[in-house]
């Protein structure tokens, strides 16, 4: 799922999220959409996602599409060129087109595959977008200050697919410092099939004669075939290491459960004494 800040004014940021805010302290709403994708095809022609209000007012929601560039480190919007390329919602249709939801409520949205249409070869994405308006007054009072009520705004990529396979390699492997100088993980994947790749990366560390260990994960990863590659960063909470072998795998999850996309190898020297 693509979650960030967006405000009412910023219409262009679509995948943004705008959060309840107050003037003197820090009251957030919230709303919560899951999955965080969907893949249809012609054997699984219907998806669903849950929308929810944990907060406390009530938000009234329009449910549309959008079309997203894949990026190295994110998503921007696509240009026409590239929409007509990408884009899934002409196959698809969503529905209710809007609803409103009270505190502690949940909405299903439905997604499906047009009825009779053809599908085009290989794979297609949009993103469905949720969007709402609060049904209070934009300014009020409260016990704290005063209260803005601002837009929320949540997507997520849905895939549509009709043959091909997925594929990714591991690139650009890198062991740098963040500003802590504790060690991190820098790499890249690299989409190579005619699918979309999608998992987690995982790092483990074998010390040399002692056992295998976790050194981090990154979950959600996933390798756009519209983006030549995923740069993903992965701390590890070490100042060093010391001689060992360090592994990098990218495996599969959802319908790729099971799959090892890549998995890379490094012998790590041993610290070098002042």
């Amino acid at each position: 799922m693509a979650i960030a800040k967006r405000y009412s004014l910023l219409a262009r940021l679509l995948t943004a999220l705008s959060l309840l805010f107050t003037v003197q302290t820090a009251a957030h709403a919230d709303m919560g959409l899951s999955p965080l994708r969907q893949v249809l095809s012609r054997d699984e022609p219907v998806a669903e996602f849950t929308v929810s209000n944990p907060s406390d007012r009530i938000l009234d929601a329009k449910v549309t599409w959008t079309d997203l560039a894949a990026t190295e480190t994110g998503y921007d919007p696509a240009d026409p060129e590239l929409r007509a390329e990408l884009s899934a919602a002409p196959w698809l249709v969503v529905s209710p087109a809007s609803f409103r939801l009270k505190p502690g409520a949940r909405q299903t949205v439905r997604v499906e595959i047009k009825s009779g249409v053809k599908l085009p070869k290989g794979e297609r994405r949009s993103h469905l977008l949720i969007e709402t308006e609060a049904s209070r007054s934009a300014l009020r009072k409260a016990s704290t200050g005063l209260q803005v009520d601002a837009s929320l705004g949540m997507s997520a990529p849905v895939i549509l697919r009709n043959g091909g396979k997925a594929d990714a390699k591991i690139a650009d492997v890198r062991l740098l410092r963040d500003d802590d100088g504790t060690l991190m993980l820098e790499t890249s994947i690299e989409p190579k099939g005619e699918w979309s790749s999608y998992g987690r990366l995982v790092v483990t560390y074998t010390p040399k004669g002692g056992e295998k260990e976790l050194l981090g994960l990154r979950d959600n990863v996933a390798g756009y075939t519209d983006a030549a590659l995923r740069k993903v960063k992965i701390p590890f909470g070490y100042v060093s290491l010391g001689a060992g072998e360090l592994v990098v795998r990218y495996e599969g999850a959802a319908e790729f459960a099971g799959v090892t996309f890549d998995e890379r190898a490094f012998d790590i020297a041993p610290p070098v004494n002042d």
